[in-house]
């Protein structure tokens, strides 16, 4: 009899200590709130959840992260130095409490950079998470380039230019009205100019003195006497004779002007020449007149041509005369030759 008390009142014991920790099990887990958690496992009770219309896009810890997160993506869609006029986005951006449930997985939370990134990121795809159009003015200073005019001389031949004043390019502020779609422009239109500084043009002098008659010689059909490259040269530029003269250009059979007929000459020996005359009467060295050779170049004030030997030049001249053969002495006063090719 006492022995059954015993045991009686053994199992008494071990039934109230599982009902004890039963209870307490449940008290326990009544207790612990679901979480979200970071990358580096950092645990967050009552995290926000950032939307774009009904869709949740990620969470973060609290509502002031989320409204920095959406305020720091429009501002990286906005211009630098532009004037809103306005800005819409085509769903719903909105920060509600997340409610999380017990014994699920604890979902990601995402620090501010990272959301911000994400939303970058997913928005530059095909499918956008969301739109956020801006519509702005934006101005910018640009260049206004100068302009060249011409003015009569008759202190030069006809074909030779010579700079009177250089100008200089002005500036001005061009606003444009844009709209752009998660920063990329999909319009832009001028809609005001505002000059800061006048262009100034260059003024040219262009020559109008007729050369003597017998100093145009375009039928010339003499062949260069003498050897070596700088007589290859002349040779093979006498060929353009009769050809136009283009002011601007540098075709040999086109049209070319004094210093783009040497140039083109010269580059089908492989020797690559400035382009305007100022620069080539630098070119190679220095020789006199009397010593010069089929080849050279022989330099004017704003003239240049290769001499042929005999005293003569082929060069182009003018646009009335085109690419001639001339007497060397009488087409100008002759400032220095020049030799190229050795």
């Amino acid at each position: 009899m006492i022995t059954n008390l015993r045991n009686y009142k053994k199992a008494l014991v071990v039934t109230a200590a599982v009902v004890i920790l039963a209870v307490a099990s449940v008290v326990v887990l009544n207790m612990t709130k679901p979480y979200a958690v970071y990358a580096d496992g950092t645990k967050v009770e009552d995290p926000y959840v950032v939307k774009a219309g009904d869709e949740e896009l990620f969470l973060v810890e609290d509502s002031k992260t989320a409204e920095r997160v959406i305020e720091t993506v429009i501002k990286q869609y906005t211009p630098d130095g532009a004037q809103i006029n306005s800005i819409s986005v085509d769903k719903e951006l909105s920060v509600d409490n997340k409610s999380l449930s017990r014994g699920e997985k604890a979902p990601t939370l995402l620090t501010e950079e990272e959301a911000v990134n994400y939303i970058l990121e997913e928005n530059s795809q095909e499918d956008p998470l969301f739109s956020v159009t801006i519509n702005a003015e934006i101005g910018s200073v640009e260049k206004v380039e100068a302009g060249t005019q011409y003015e009569d001389s008759d202190e030069l031949y006809k074909g030779q230019s010579e700079v009177k004043s250089e100008g200089s390019d002005g500036d001005q502020i061009v606003t444009n009205e844009i709209t752009s779609v998660n920063g990329a422009v999909l319009t832009s239109q001028v809609i005001d100019t505002a000059l800061l500084n006048e262009s100034v043009d260059t003024v040219v002098y262009k020559g109008t003195k007729e050369r003597p008659k017998d100093t145009v010689r375009a039928d010339y059909g003499g062949q260069v006497m003498g050897s070596g490259s700088g007589a290859a040269v002349a040779n093979f530029a006498l060929q353009f004779v009769g050809n136009p003269y283009k002011y601007g250009g540098t075709s040999l059979t086109d049209g070319a002007d004094c210093s783009g007929f040497v140039q083109s000459v010269y580059a089908q020996f492989g020797i690559s020449l400035p382009r305007t005359v100022g620069p080539q009467s630098n070119c190679g060295k220095g020789v006199s007149y009397s010593e010069a050779q089929p080849g050279d170049l022989i330099c004017y004030s704003g003239h240049i041509a290769i001499y042929i030997g005999g005293g003569n030049i082929v060069h182009a001249a003018n646009s009335r005369s085109g690419i001639i053969v001339s007497t060397a002495k009488s087409f100008g006063a002759i400032t220095t030759v020049r030799r190229i090719i050795e």
